[in-house]
């Protein structure tokens, strides 16, 4: 009878021995669980975060541009065209741009014809952005070239050019943005037709896509 008692008190001991060691083994493995969730998200949110203040190494945006073009005897005309720049990002809060843009006169006389070209260089400082607007202002500086061609007589003359502006893009995916607006003042230096000096204040704006290649941190 005893030895019967001593068996069931056995087995009774073993059970609950059994059942603690369950409970251990599902809390170490309930623990390790938790650990690697919290692990994941860290890790999650931390490569969330280094992508979000990653900058790409190069942006290439193309544009349509309208210009307003002043002349010195005050003179106002349309300009439409397009302008293509390159920016190599050499740090997070500096860049080096290069701008190209051809634009033809719009509203001349019968066989009157006329094209502006500027070819411009300059730093590009990015300013406080979020995650989809990318605001920045610019200063180029260069050169540009004002043709006419009027009953088969071709002219040409070649000037200083310089635009200060400033611009924003709106992203639409990590490597592909909208350049919703960017807006320059056009100081440009074209002689008169007598050949003296002369300064023409011109008004630039543009709109378009800026594809981003590259990457650093």
């Amino acid at each position: 009878m005893n030895s019967k008692r001593e068996r069931e008190i056995e087995m009774n001991e073993c059970m609950v021995m059994s059942y603690n060691g369950v409970l251990r083994i599902t809390w170490f493995a309930a623990r390790a669980a938790m650990m690697c969730m919290v692990a994941s998200a860290l890790a999650a949110a931390a490569c969330a975060q280094t992508a979000a203040v990653m900058a790409p190494q190069f942006e290439a945006a193309g544009a349509f541009s309208y210009v307003r073009a002043k002349a010195a005897n005050g003179a106002g005309f349309d300009l439409n065209g397009g302008s293509a720049s390159v920016a190599y990002n050499y740090r997070d809060r500096f860049a080096i741009v290069g701008d190209f843009g051809g634009y033809r006169f719009s509203g001349l006389g019968p066989g009157l014809s006329s094209t502006m070209y500027t070819y411009l260089a300059g730093p590009r400082i990015p300013l406080r952005r979020n995650r989809r607007l990318k605001p920045f202002v610019q200063v180029l500086a260069g050169g540009g070239r004002l043709t006419a061609s009027s009953s088969g007589v071709n002219a040409s003359e070649s000037g200083f050019v310089m635009a200060p502006g400033a611009g924003l893009d709106f992203m639409l995916r990590h490597r592909l943005a909208v350049r919703v607006v960017e807006a320059d003042y056009l100081l440009t230096r074209f002689a008169h037709p007598d050949g003296s000096a002369a300064m023409q204040n011109n008004f630039r704006i543009s709109a378009g896509l800026v594809f981003r290649f590259g990457s650093r941190e």
